[in-house]
């Protein structure tokens, strides 16, 4: 309807300058015969070639038709471009909202429980594969266990352990330093002792310890003396050279307070002859962090690399003794031989003599990895590897309850009943045995001491 009115308007009016054109010729004609023949003439061989208009008004004329024409396929041309462009808007407008409705749905399912386990279905996959492998290890090690005389086995495994001694040419290196020990009695085989690089003069009582079918080493060692300088270097130069992204200190709630543990591990920055120490950040015990975590940029001198490490405090070990909190022992020794950041890392274990409840820390964290596998941890033999490599590693028959307590402990959160109920009871049967010894040993030391 709306494209029809333009053209009859056009029209009207070409029928009105067609009039004016015609009533123009019959005056023209009107002249003589032969002014009008030649004229007729002229006018057809002007109609031959171009026509030249000799009248303005002509060219008025000629010119508002040539714009009526030129209006008339504009008109169209506009129309059909307008109506193709608003087809072209439209086609775009149902593209963007299909577009949107979805990154609607993506936006959407990216904030769905569902996308975020699809994400990490990979780490999903893996934890459920490892909750497989320790529910079986377990339930092959808790097979073993009940075939067993529980306390008079492991009191014989304890003291096989025990008659373990260290010949003395093989710690030259300790022998030499011991000033630089925490004790003599504690011994540190040539072997296997931590070092600095090529330096020949280096020494710090830590031995670097390899467990079968574990692939990642870790370190016991001993805590530094405070008051020596040259100790408290050498104790983060073998955190830079043996690159110990993370470091486990045990000690007992009141064995050290927060300003000797300052002078160990500094609140701000501490600058050594050929290493500075620079505190980074600090992540306090809460209810999703079980210990206190210290970061520390480690800086050699001369060294291009800043490794940096972490100190986790775990104040819940007390020399001689056992575990204050179980669970969360357990739950920070199944970190030990995990590695977040550089394959080539260790982990280093620290007590003040780097001996019993360091090593049965270790023996635990590697009866864990063992479960992870889908094994049941032979306690026993990994002591005999520890203490092989670390003299002194256990001390008491408590300790090497412990190492199995803490492992059993670690996995009932990988295990249902009616497993489940079975280790829970035989953790706590485990749990009397040490208490009992542990009760017996406090007993003797108190009248050795009253003797004294």
């Amino acid at each position: 309807m709306h494209s029809s009115n333009p053209v009859k308007k056009t029209k009207s009016k070409t029928s009105i300058v067609q009039k004016f054109v015609d009533k123009f010729k019959k005056k023209k004609r009107g002249k003589s015969p032969s002014t009008s023949t030649a004229s007729r003439e002229k006018s057809a061989e002007r109609s031959k070639g171009k026509r030249v208009s000799r009248s303005n008004s002509k060219s008025k004329l000629s010119a508002q038709s040539s714009k009526n024409e030129l209006a008339e396929v504009t008109a169209k041309a506009y129309k059909k471009e307008t109506k193709e462009k608003k087809q072209t808007k439209k086609k775009e407008s149902a593209e963007r909202s299909a577009s949107n409705e979805q990154s609607s749905k993506v936006v959407t399912l990216t904030k769905s429980p569902s996308l975020i386990g699809l994400r990490s279905a990979e780490s999903q996959m893996d934890a459920f594969i490892q909750k497989e492998k320790v529910e079986r290890g377990t339930k092959c090690w808790m097979e073993q266990l009940e075939k067993i005389d529980l306390k008079s086995t492991l009191d014989k495994e304890f003291q096989q352990v025990e008659r373990m001694k260290v010949e003395a040419n093989k710690c030259t290196a300790f022998e030499k330093n011991s000033d630089l020990c925490q004790s003599d009695n504690t011994e540190l085989l040539d072997a296997n002792r931590v070092k600095n690089g090529d330096a020949a003069d280096f020494f710090y009582h830590g031995s670097i310890i390899t467990i079968p079918n574990i692939p990642m080493k870790v370190i016991i060692a001993q805590l530094p003396l405070r008051e020596n300088p040259q100790s408290l270097e050498a104790f983060w130069l073998m955190v830079a050279a043996n690159k110990i992204q993370r470091l486990y200190v045990l000690f007992g709630a009141d064995e050290m307070d927060k300003k000797e543990q300052s002078e160990y591990f500094p609140e701000d920055f501490v600058e050594h002859t050929t290493i500075r120490v620079n505190s980074r950040k600090v992540l306090l015990r809460s209810d999703d962090q079980i210990n206190d975590q210290l970061f520390y940029e480690v800086v050699p001198k001369d060294c291009a690399e800043a490794p940096f490490a972490m100190i986790e405090i775990c104040d819940f070990w007390h020399d001689a003794k056992i575990p204050t909190q179980t669970a969360r022992a357990a739950a920070t020794a199944a970190s030990v031989f995990e590695s977040e950041i550089d394959p080539d890392a260790t982990s280093g274990v620290v007590s003040k003599f780097g001996a019993g409840r360091a090593g049965s820390f270790v023996v635990s964290a590697a009866a864990i990895e063992k479960l992870r596998a889908g094994e049941a941890p032979n306690i026993k033999d990994i002591m005999v590897a520890v203490r092989g490599q670390r003299p002194g590693a256990v001390e008491t028959f408590p300790q090497y309850i412990f190492a199995y307590v803490i492992a059993l402990t670690y996995s009932l959160k990988h295990v249902t009943n009616p497993l489940k109920a079975k280790i829970e009871k035989m953790i706590g049967v485990l749990e009397q045995f040490a208490f009992e010894k542990q009760t017996e040993e406090d007993e003797e030391d108190s009248a050795t001491t009253a003797e004294d």
